[in-house]
């Protein structure tokens, strides 16, 4: 067997264009309102995305699937953030600080995401 090659690529680009595309294709609406507003400008796309998915929890607004979506993003973003130390960033001063400041979301939070998700929000909570 030929040993696999690791990637040493810092840029999340290739990562961030499947989260893109899954945000897109999950959250149309939303995402073409926030890339009008945002332009380019991931960070703020997924901080934005944080708010609306906090949000849509704490006002019943969202049916469950579209929130079992919303944490399924969260969860890849997570998983994503293990080798591009950018996308966690990108998590934890983003949609998790929404989710942490409502109440209802993040305890919904705490049973719908990832165990590496869930170690960032706790890290924000200490």
């Amino acid at each position: 067997m030929k040993p696999r090659k690791v990637s040493t690529d810092s840029d999340p680009g290739p990562r961030l264009q499947r989260l893109n595309a899954y945000l897109e294709r999950n959250f149309p609406d939303f995402f073409a309102e926030a890339r009008f507003q945002v332009g380019n400008d991931d960070y703020f796309l997924y901080a934005r995305f944080g708010e609306y998915l906090a949000r849509t929890i704490e006002q019943n607004r969202a049916s469950g699937r579209t929130i079992s979506r919303g944490f399924t993003l969260l969860n890849k973003m997570a998983q994503a953030s293990a080798r591009h130390p950018a996308i966690r960033q990108m998590l934890v001063s983003g949609p998790l600080e929404y989710i942490l400041d409502a109440p209802k979301a993040r305890e919904l939070a705490r049973t719908r995401l990832s165990p590496e998700a869930q170690s960032y929000l706790e890290s924000l909570c200490e």
